[in-house]
C-alpha cells in the first residue's frame, strides 16, 4: 500500500470514527436534520473506504 493510499484509509476510518461522535456530542435526536446529515456522511466514508483497493491493505 503506498504512502497515500494508507493516508487516506487513516484519513477516512477517522472521519468515520468522528462522525459517529460528533453525533453523540450534538445530542442529535433521531430523526433531525442534523443527525441524518451526519449518517449520511458517517456512510460516505464507509462507501469510500470500501472503493480502496482490496489489494491496498
Amino acid at each position: 500500500m503506498t504512502t497515500n493510499a494508507v493516508e487516506r484509509r487513516k484519513n477516512l476510518q477517522y472521519v468515520r470514527d468522528m462522525l459517529e461522535q460528533l453525533k453523540v456530542v450534538s445530542g442529535a435526536r433521531e430523526g433531525s436534520m442534523l443527525g441524518y446529515l451526519m449518517d449520511m456522511a458517517r456512510l460516505e466514508a464507509e462507501h469510500q473506504l470500501t472503493l480502496l483497493k482490496p489489494s491496498d491493505d
